[in-house]
C-alpha cells in the first residue's frame, strides 16, 4: 500500500505483515502460487471497527484473521478441475488445497488465543455463504444461466466481501453504519472487479471468467462492446463510491478512501491511455 499520509496507514501495513508472517510457509511457497492481499477491504475493515470505537488491538486481530481466513478462500479458487495428470501437477493441486485449509486454521487460531469466539462464529458462517456463492456462480457460468447484472453482482459481492460484510452487520453499532459500510464494501469491491478484468482483457487478450464472460453471453455481443461497457460500468462505479465517501466523518478517514477512489480512477485512465495510443 503507498504511503499516504493518514493516521491509519502503519497500522494497515502491519496487519498485511502480520497477514504474511502467519501464513508464509517454504514448503507451501515452493509449490503454490499464493494470491495477492485484499488490501483496499483490510483497510476498509480496520476504518470500521475503529470508528466503531474497538481498539487498535483488537481491530487488528480482527482484520489479522480475516485476512487469512479470505487467502485461504482465495487460494481454493486456484484448484483446478482439469489438469495434467503427473506428479507435479497432483502434488500442486493437493498442496494447494492443504494451503488453503492451513490458512484458515491460522486464522481459528489467532481467534481463538484472543478470546473472540464470536468472531469465529461470525466468519465461519460468512465462509459457508462464500462457498456457497461461488458453486452457484460456477454453475451459472458453466450453464450460461446467469439471468441477469444484478444476479451476477450478487454473488459476486458475496464472495468478495462475504467476510469483511460479516464483520460489519455483526458489529456496526447501528443501522446506518452497517448499511454505508456495507455498501461501501460492495462498491469498492466491484471496482476493483471491473478494473482487474478489464486489465485481464487488455494486457493479456482473454475473456476472464466474470462480468465480461455474462456479458458475452449476451446475443450479439463482441469484445468491443464489452470492453467500453466495463469502462462505462467502471467509471459509474467510481463515481457511486466518490459520492459516498463525501459523507463521511471524521476527515481522516474520507481523505483515506478519497485517496483509494482516486487510486482505482489512476488506474482507468492509464488504460485508457494505452489504448488511445494503440
Amino acid at each position: 500500500m503507498s504511503k499516504e499520509h493518514t493516521p491509519y496507514v502503519e497500522e494497515v501495513r502491519l496487519i498485511i505483515e502480520q497477514i504474511y508472517k502467519r501464513s508464509t510457509h517454504p514448503f507451501v511457497e515452493h509449490y503454490v502460487d499464493v494470491p495477492s492481499m485484499a488490501e483496499n477491504r483490510l483497510a476498509l475493515l480496520y476504518l470500521f471497527l475503529m470508528e466503531q470505537g474497538m481498539t487498535k488491538e483488537r481491530s487488528m486481530v480482527f482484520c489479522t484473521a480475516t485476512g487469512l481466513v479470505q487467502l485461504g478462500l482465495d487460494i481454493h479458487e486456484h484448484v483446478k478441475n482439469d489438469y495434467d495428470r503427473s506428479l507435479h501437477e497432483e502434488r500442486n493441486r493437493q498442496l494447494t488445497v492443504l494451503a488453503g485449509d492451513y490458512y484458515s486454521a491460522r486464522y481459528y487460531a489467532l481467534l481463538a488465543e484472543a478470546g473472540e469466539i464470536e468472531a469465529i462464529q461470525v466468519l465461519s458462517g460468512a465462509v459457508q455463504r462464500v462457498n456457497e456463492a461461488k458453486m452457484r456462480l460456477y454453475l451459472a457460468g458453466q450453464n450460461g444461466k446467469i439471468s441477469s447484472t444484478e444476479e451476477y453482482w450478487e454473488l459476486r459481492n458475496t464472495i468478495d466481501t462475504g467476510l469483511y460484510v460479516a464483520v460489519v452487520e455483526a458489529y456496526a453499532d447501528s443501522e446506518d453504519n452497517r448499511r454505508f459500510w456495507t455498501n461501501l464494501m460492495k462498491e469498492t469491491a466491484k471496482v476493483e472487479s471491473v478494473i482487474g478484468e478489464w486489465e485481464q482483457l487488455k494486457w493479456q487478450e482473454q475473456v476472464p471468467f466474470g462480468f465480461a464472460r455474462f456479458m458475452l453471453q449476451k446475443p450479439g455481443a463482441t469484445i468491443a462492446q464489452v470492453m467500453s461497457g466495463i469502462e462505462q460500468k467502471a467509471l459509474e462505479m467510481i463515481g457511486m463510491c466518490e459520492q459516498m465517501v463525501r459523507t463521511l466523518h471524521p476527515a481522516e478517514t474520507r481523505n483515506m478512501l478519497a485517496t483509494m477512489t482516486a487510486r482505482y480512477a489512476h488506474r482507468i485512465n492509464r488504460l485508457k491511455r494505452v489504448i488511445e495510443e494503440l
